[in-house]
């Protein structure tokens, strides 16, 4: 009777979850180049840079996926993600990198995908970005980049830059 209990809890929460996952959508509020009012540089192993930046935005004055590969750029797109009121969504930020992919300083070789798992409120608008800050060349990858949100094994949107040399 107990594993009963517990095969019907677990049963619930697995669809339940899926459930709410079905009801999750996505939109982009703006895209581009854009500046910060405010950033923290935190470790992350998970990185291809060992690093990454929690960020306040300033918005673009005008929406471009062309961005110029040089130094001290960021660029990315803000987002806000639904689903029931005063929920939290369990979403995650696949970027993918043109060509050959990142060099891995961490664990060595190249890596074609960056990935980061978040908790976003509904209704929340948030950023997925990328900066070059003061990277070197190689770091600086011309071609094609994809940044994508993912919630309950399903893409619920995704944006394409172009990073071109200036």
């Amino acid at each position: 009777m107990i594993v009963r209990g517990i095969l019907i809890a677990v049963l619930s929460l697995a669809f339940g979850g899926a459930a709410q996952a079905q009801n999750v959508s996505a939109r982009i509020d703006w895209y581009g180049v854009y500046t910060v009012s405010s950033s923290k540089e935190v470790n992350d192993p998970t990185s291809p840079t060992g690093k990454r930046f929690i960020s306040t935005p300033e918005p673009p004055k005008s929406n471009s996926d062309r961005i110029p590969g040089k130094n001290d750029i960021r660029f990315g797109y803000a987002y806000t993600v639904t689903g029931q009121p005063g929920t939290r969504i369990n979403v995650k930020h696949v970027t993918r990198f043109p060509g050959a992919g990142m060099p891995d300083i961490v664990a060595g070789g190249r890596r074609t995908t960056f990935e980061n798992v978040r908790t976003n409120n509904s209704g929340e608008s948030v950023l997925i970005g990328w900066s070059f800050g003061n990277a070197p060349p190689e770091r600086i990858l011309i071609g094609e980049w994809v940044m994508e949100i993912w919630s309950g094994g399903r893409k619920l949107v995704d944006k394409r830059f172009t990073v071109y040399r200036p």
